[in-house]
């Protein structure tokens, strides 16, 4: 699959920064910056292709939600621009190896924001939304942080063929991990996925994806757990 265009992601991120009153040089060198590192070795899945469909969902969700064509109870985004930084930032660090690339994409985020003299409130929320994509802790989302999660989580109810391209590029990621030991650890996530209540946090989220979601899960954990590989 082709990369994705820098030059039109680059592009989003200077809109961006235009919505926020923060353009020139500093925020434009910022995001050349971002998009190195979203396409530094080892990524495979964690890559620019995720932070498109990311910021494509975000489009979608942002456009769709909370105006009351398809659910009555369906829920707008309180902060698009501050989920959309969190997006951006949520991946910046990613090392399959460390335990704290949440946290570390988060301080980038900080450090950068508070440079650009961004309120301490927006500030403060991109950090939490970031952080809220540490999917093994098991905190309660709420607010804004439910839709970056499942925007986060949206390549789980994609096409089985898409889903089944996660998957292995998940395992390349994971490449000096040992076969029966990655096996058993992806079995145990794809486990506690399934075993949830529900997976996305949002109805907008919930009524497109929740049943092929768990339909690809069911199916990745059949496939590991007989010994097999996508």
């Amino acid at each position: 699959m082709a990369a994705p265009d820098r030059r039109a992601l680059l592009s989003r991120w200077d809109a961006l920064g235009a919505t926020l009153s923060r353009q020139g040089p500093a925020w434009t060198a910022e995001g050349r910056r971002l998009l190195r590192h979203w396409s530094f070795w080892p990524r495979a899945y964690h890559d620019t292709h995720h932070l498109q469909a990311c910021l494509d969902h975000w489009e979608a969700a942002r456009s769709g939600a909370g105006d009351g064509l398809e659910a009555g109870h369906a829920e707008a985004m309180g902060d698009p621009r501050a989920v959309a930084l969190a997006l951006w930032f949520h991946d910046a660090v990613y090392w399959p190896w460390s335990g704290r690339n949440e946290e570390r994409s988060a301080r980038w985020a900080r450090r950068f924001l508070q440079g650009q003299g961004l309120p301490a409130a927006t500030v403060g929320t991109v950090e939490r939304h970031i952080l809220a994509t540490r999917h093994g802790h098991a905190a309660a989302a709420a607010g804004d942080d439910r839709w970056v999660l499942d925007i986060d989580l949206a390549i789980l109810g994609q096409p089985p063929a898409m889903y089944a391209a996660f998957e292995r590029n998940v395992r390349r990621e994971y490449r000096f991990v040992r076969w029966p030991r990655y096996r058993a650890g992806r079995c145990a996530i794809l486990r506690s996925f399934l075993e949830r209540s529900t997976l996305y946090e949002t109805e907008w989220f919930r009524s497109r994806y929740e049943a092929q979601a768990r339909v690809n899960l069911a199916h990745a954990l059949d496939v590991l757990g007989r010994g097999g590989a996508f």
